[in-house]
This record gives structure tokens, sequence and C-alpha cells, in this order.
């Protein structure tokens, strides 16, 4: 029997206990969070608003947060449905929670513990019998709002408090469920702690720096930016260490012990109390003159020194991820040696964890990638460098390769997954052969569909798809940039031909939306730059135009069209969501028009968007001509950025209808639903011509505001440049006023003329060039 989990209890309100707490009222779920006293509840609640980065989607969340006391709160546990404990890491404390909180819950109650290490065994030694068939222990990474792992001990609960669990964290938190066994540090922690104890024997076995070693674990090979020793600072340098002393003690038959308590810089740093980003310095140190890096022989903090490595370079040229760790790993400078060293051993060491900590390996894949925030696991990396090959390669070195493995390459496998004809399998160790993978109902894999038949087109940049029942999907992968999928040509005429398709009748809505790493950050600003560059200004109004054309046919298609957008959805990314028929969101999108960091204004309706999402929300209560023009500049003219979905729909940049979805893996499939629910019945929006906007007057107010914040230096000269064409726009040009009705094409004319007039703008031309070439906004 499923349980409806309506309200939770959270014991501890410290760093952890109070983020879980937060993202479980992300979710809209009320929550009682306890701890010893007020004074401990209050700053566990403030640290919700303040913490960077935020754990709230909203700051109003914190309002479903109610604070409690052990002492004079027990009794309200019995309003709760799920208890999870997330107290210090001591089993004395935990047991002095559970026996002060055991008679006071609910006997159909779900309890959990947080536990990063601790044995569930141990822990629910204190419960009574009644509620151990009630107990599991669910490991939420830190921070639990963006990291999606949360790893289940089943323990001995009963199969239906395990499922609503799963089945809670999945749906209501957005999380990714791996099953863990009861071993020390349980999965992702095991894996992920060995490799940075081996990179630190590397460390000084090889004599790499700190920005080296970051240069080459980090974007290159599809992991966190923060690569090894930033996400150590963030981590805390005592956490690490904490979570290797753990696994030395209590894993004696581990092959790989010793590395676990070797001496190295982190015991030297720890013991100097130098813990990271929460003690100021840690591998790195933030001064006035900048952030500076460990000199690890003298532990002294120097400014960071450029990188460069020659297998850094050739990898960097491959457009894949599986492309850049290949080469990186056979290159034969340093950092491929290096590379090469570190990723072996990973492979080696946890293919020997199994049956140990996992019976399977998409197990240890799912959690290292939604743990650690790897793109692919360790076997989808090892499957990237070639198994057989690299396994010949391990030999010659002396190493020892785990018996499984070679079975599996002597039975004539030759990759540990493969896809072929819609099916996903992944070498099994306990049947030594292949299984197929499962998903969930709400979960639609458009690589699968792609590989068994679903595939309608594909180009350079995009993909339709074919995802059944009369929906087509417009997929985005750019060849070159596919971590933020610029729109280029490619990208562009897949959508005109999906909506050439549903004009045609061939299929009855369409879903704009893909499964990569971001929805869309925007125009080819290399395309624009080259434009400038060559003065074709008639090129780059063409496109532009185009690309209006393009976002008013998504808007009045006949048949509806619903975007996904996700993650960075920013420029041209919301100009391509903005006109679809609704939005279905992942609650961490982070979208905004940002086009006047690059000295430009919007230029594919991006502006028009905005007006009607104004006008439009204030439904019944028209809002004066100023006030549109007015909150449209201090968003677009300040390149505001929403947060997370609930700080798009503040920002304006969303919809009142437009939904959120708390797991990214069921976003497709929702987008799907919500297209075929709009089929019946639709109308599109009727070509807006009524368009009142406040003309000079209103433009002369706002110059004089410009001109106020660049004398305060809060704005440079360019800025105030970009701003006043923004401004012309907004304000509906020389036919705005109060009295002027305008339509939509005129809004995109001005848009586009203001757009190609900053274009030619030398400072903007800067902008764009080093943005390009830096990757960072340039202030001139």
């Amino acid at each position: 029997m499923s349980i409806t989990i309506e309200k939770v209890a959270v014991l501890g309100a410290g760093t952890m206990g109070a983020q879980l707490a937060g993202h479980v009222a992300n979710a809209g779920i009320p929550v009682l969070l306890y701890d010893l006293n007020e004074e401990l509840v209050s700053k566990g609640r403030e640290n919700l608003t303040k913490l960077k980065p935020a754990p709230l989607y909203n700051p109003k969340n914190v309002d479903l947060v109610e604070g409690c006391t052990y002492e004079k709160d027990l009794e309200r546990l019995g309003e709760v449905d799920w208890v999870v404990e997330a107290v210090a890491e001591n089993l004395e404390i935990k047991h002095t929670v559970y026996k002060q909180v055991a008679q006071h819950v609910k006997d159909d109650i779900l309890l959990s513990s947080n536990s990063s290490g601790l044995p569930v065994a141990k822990i629910a030694e204190a419960l009574p019998e009644k509620l151990r068939s009630r107990f599991v222990l669910t490991h939420f990474f830190n921070p639990p709002r963006y990291l999606r792992l949360v790893e289940i001990v089943p323990g001995t609960a009963d199969e239906e408090v395990i499922q609503n669990l799963a089945t809670f964290t999945t749906d209501n938190l957005g999380k990714g469920v791996v099953w863990a066994k009861d071993t020390p540090n349980f999965v992702a922690n095991r894996i992920g702690v060995h490799g940075q104890m081996i990179i630190f024997q590397l460390v000084e076995e090889m004599g790499l720096t700190v920005e080296e070693v970051d240069k080459l674990t980090g974007t290159i090979v599809g992991r966190p930016k923060s690569a090894t020793f930033r996400t150590l600072d963030i981590v805390g340098l005592d956490v690490g260490l904490n979570v290797a002393q753990n696994t030395y003690q209590n894993c004696p038959d581990d092959e790989e012990r010793e590395s676990f308590n070797r001496e190295t810089v982190l015991n030297k740093l720890v013991e100097a109390g130098r813990l990271g980003q929460k003690s100021g310095e840690g591998f790195y140190k933030k001064t006035e003159d900048g952030i500076l890096s460990l000199d690890f022989d003298t532990l002294e903090y120097t400014p960071q020194k450029q990188v460069r490595f020659d297998g850094f370079r050739v990898a960097k040229q491959q457009s894949t991820t599986e492309g850049k760790i290949r080469a990186l790993a056979y290159s034969d400078d340093k950092a491929g040696k290096f590379f090469w060293e570190a990723m072996t051993r990973s492979f080696i060491y946890t293919a020997n964890r199994i049956p140990e900590i996992s019976d399977d390996i998409v197990n240890i894949d799912s959690a290292m990638k939604w743990g650690y925030g790897y793109e692919l696991g360790i076997f989808e990396s090892w499957d990237a460098i070639g198994v057989r090959r690299s396994v010949n390669r391990m030999k010659d070195e002396g190493k020892k390769i785990p018996a499984w493995v070679e079975d599996m390459l002597n039975s004539g496998a030759e990759s540990f997954y493969t896809r072929k004809n819609g099916v996903r399998t992944f070498y099994s160790v306990p049947e030594s052969g292949p299984k197929e993978m499962t998903f969930g109902e709400k979960e639609i894999n458009l690589s699968l569909l792609k590989s068994g038949g679903s595939l309608v087109k594909r180009d350079w940049s995009a993909s339709l798809i074919d995802l059944g029942d009369g929906v087509l999907n417009v997929e985005f992968h750019s060849i070159l940039q596919a971590v933020m999928n610029p729109i280029d040509l490619s990208l562009a005429g897949t959508i005109n031909d999906g909506l050439d398709l549903l004009e045609a009748g061939h299929y009855k809505a369409m879903v704009i939306g893909h499964q990569g790493q971001n929805f869309c950050a925007g125009a080819n600003l290399a395309m624009i730059l080259e434009g400038c560059e060559n003065e074709a200004w008639d090129t780059i109004e063409g496109t532009i135009k185009n690309l209006q054309d393009l976002t008013q046919r998504i808007r009045f298609s006949k048949a509806p069209v619903v975007a996904a957008p996700f993650g960075f959805t920013l420029g041209g990314g919301y100009e391509l969501a903005a006109p679809a028929a609704k939005r279905v969101c992942s609650s961490e999108l982070y979208m905004g028009l940002v086009e006047v960091g690059m000295g430009l204004i919007p230029g594919a309706g991006g502006n028009l968007r905005f007006i009607l999402n104004i006008i439009d929300g204030a439904g019944d209560k028209p809002i004066p001509p100023f006030q549109i023009g007015q909150k449209a500049l201090e968003t677009i003219g300040f390149a505001k950025v929403s947060t997370s979905a609930s700080h798009g729909h503040k920002l304006g940049y969303l919809r009142p209808e437009d939904e959120t979805v708390m797991n990214r893996d069921y976003l497709i499939y929702r987008a799907k639903e919500a297209a075929l629910e709009l089929v019946e019945n639709y109308d599109p929006p009727a070509y807006r011509d009524d368009i009142i906007l406040a003309g000079k007057g209103g433009r002369t107010a706002m110059a004089v505001a410009l001109k106020g914040y660049r004398v305060q230096g809060k704005i440079s000269a360019h800025d105030e440049t970009v701003a006043k064409k923004l401004a012309y726009v907004l304000t509906g040009g020389d036919k705005g006023g109060s009295a002027k009705r305008l339509d939509e094409q005129y809004l995109l004319d001005i848009e586009r003329e203001a757009f190609i007039a900053l274009c030619g703008e030398q400072k903007t031309q800067d902008r764009i060039s080093h943005f390009l070439k830096k990757g960072k906004p340039l202030r001139n």
C-alpha cells in the first residue's frame, strides 16, 4: 500500500539537515525542522536564505519550514509521514535522538537516516522492533538541491517502505536513486574518494601542480568545473579525509586499503586548519589580488600559472566527451600519462568493488554521475577509450585486470554497454552476459528512440524524432558546442522542418526539448562576429529576420508546440522557448535575456515576448505603458537570469500556465503529455495589433535614469548606449505613445533595426570577441 507524503520532519538543523528541509519545501511540502534549541533551528532556517548557491528555488519557500525543538515539540511528530534524521555522524548521538522520537511517530511512518557512512544495522539498533521494518538509510548528497544522488540502503525495511521512499525522492524531489549495500561509504564516496587519493599519490610522483590537475580532471573530460581540488575545497578537506579514513578503518580486505591511509598534503592542510572554502583557504585561497593556488612544496599560496599541455590541446579539438577522454588517455605527454594512470587505476578499483558495493555497473555509473557530476560514469568512460585496447595496455604495464572484465572480453563482448534497435544493454556480472536496461514509465530516452527507428531526420545540430501518439520532437545536439547548443542554421532549419510536418498534418503536436546538458545558450556569437568584421550587414539582418520569422511560426503554428527548457536557457534559447504554446520546465532553470552583456539587445523576438508576458499576465487590469517598458528595461537591461523555474515566473520570463518538473528525466514525457492535452480544441493565439507602449515621453524618463546610473558608475558609457537602443524598442520606437496601437511585426522590425545598429559598434564587437576568447563578459 503506497503512502502519500504530505508532511515531513527533519531531525537536525545543521547545514545538511536545513538544506534537506529546504529542498522538501522546494517541492511544496511543509517541513518540521528539529534541533536541540530554538537558536539552532533559527540559524538553520536563516541559512536557507543566505547560503550560496541558494538551497531554495524561492526565498519564500522558507515559510514552509517550521522550527521545532525536541524538548517542546516531539508530540508533533505524529503529524508527519516521513521522518529523516540528519544529525551528526556519531552513533551515540543518533541513538539518543531515535530513543526520543520513537514513541511519538505514527505506526505507518517512513523513517530514514541521512548517514553518509555509518552502517544502517548499527543505527537501527536504537529503534523498537516495530520501527525497524519502517527504517532505511537515505543518503542525500550535499548540496541536496543541486546533486541528484540519493543512495538507499534498504536494511531490513519492508518493501513497501523502500518503494515509497524511492518513489517520493524521484518523483517529488527530482532525485536519482542508487541501491547501495551496507558497506563503508556506500557507492559514490567509496569510488570517488579512492580516485582523489590516487591523484594525491600521482601529484607527488609526477610533480604536478594544483591548477594542472584541475585542468585535466574538469570539464575537458566531462566532469565539473571544480574538478578535483576545487571540489575538495567546496566539500571540506576534513570531510574528504574522514571518508578516506573511514574506508581504511572499516575495509580490511580492500586491496587498495593503504592508499586511503597515505600521509599526503591533505593531512597537512587539515592539521593546519586549512579546510577549504569554510576556513577561507585550502588548495585555493581567495585574496584581494585574485584566487591563489597552493604550492605543494612550500604549502604557500602563489598566483595561478597558465597550464599548457599538448594532450589537453588535442583533446579539446574533439567534439564529444568520449572523444576528449580517449584523446587525453592516449596522449604521450605528461598530461596523458597522468590521466591514463589516474583513470585506469580507478577503473580497476571500481570493477573490483562488484559485487561488494553493488551488483551491477549501472548503479555505480549512476552514482558517479548524480553524486560527483560526471557526464560519463566509470564504465561508460572505460567504453570510451576502448575496453580491449586499454586492457591490453594495462596488462603490458603489469596491472592486474579483474577476472570478470577478462571473462567479458573472452565472451566476445567489446564494451560494457550497447545500444541497438531501441534497446540499451549492460554487462551483468552476476549473469555473465548482457542484460537489458529498464526505464521508468515517465522516462523517454531520446537516444534509444533514435536507435529504435523513430528518427525522422538528422541534421548537424538537431534532429526530428517521432515520440509516438502523433507527437514530434526537436532534439538539439550541436556538433561543436553540445554543452550550450547555440542556434545555427542547422538548428533553425530543423525546427522549420518540424513545423512543415505539423502544417502538413503528419503530426498533431511538437515538443522542443532534448537531454543534453543545457537547453540553449543563445545565438552563434562567432557567426555574428564574423559578419560584423566583414561588414556583412545584409547577411546578419537576413539571419535575424529568419529567426524572428521562425519564432513567429512557432507562436502561430496551427498545432501546439510545447518547449521543454532546462539548465541554461539564455538569449536565443529563451526566444525559441517563449513563443511556444506552453513551457514545461525543469525546476533547475537559468533563463534570461542576456544580450546586453555582449553589447546587443534581444534580436529574435525576445523583447516582444517579454512585453506580451507582462501584458497578458495583467489579465483584466491593464498595466500603464510606462510600467511595461520600465519592467522590461529593468529585467532585460540588467540581463537578469532566473535562479530556478520559480524565479523565472517571478522575473516574468515564464507565464502562469507554464509547468515545473522536479525530475529532469521526466521532462520530455511530461512535455509530450502537455502537448497532447493541448491538441483537443487548440487554437493558436490571436495576432496582436493593440499593443500600447510609452513612446518618446517614457523613453526620455528612461534616458535620465540611465544617465544617472552612468554618473554613479553603475553602468559604462557603452552600457548606456545599448540600454538606450533597448529603451527605444521597449517604448515603441517612433510610433509609440499612449494613443497609438502597435502590432507585433512593427516591434520585431524596430528590434531588428536596433540589433543591427549595435552590431556596427566597435565596443560591441570587442565584447563579443573577448567573450569568445575568455569565456567572460567585458565591461567596456
